[in-house]
């Protein structure tokens, strides 16, 4: 995926993610490579932008959630 989309993935989350209660950013929201992730635990790796955080990006992207 380009760069590009990935930085338009990425406004696209963290829009979403302001929009997720509190309680709720504790449930769990992808799973990638046989691991769960919460969208704060996805927060924080998307608004680190590593590796892991660009295929969390996809996953969310691909599921329509993002």
């Amino acid at each position: 995926m380009v760069t590009k989309d990935l930085q338009t993935l990425r406004a696209k989350f963290l829009k979403e993610f302001a929009a997720v209660p509190a309680p709720i950013r504790d449930e769990i929201v992808a799973i990638v490579d046989g691991q769960t992730y919460t969208w704060a635990t996805a927060y924080l790796e998307i608004s680190q932008e590593t590796d892991l955080g660009d295929r969390i990006l996809k996953t969310l992207n691909l599921l329509k959630i993002i």
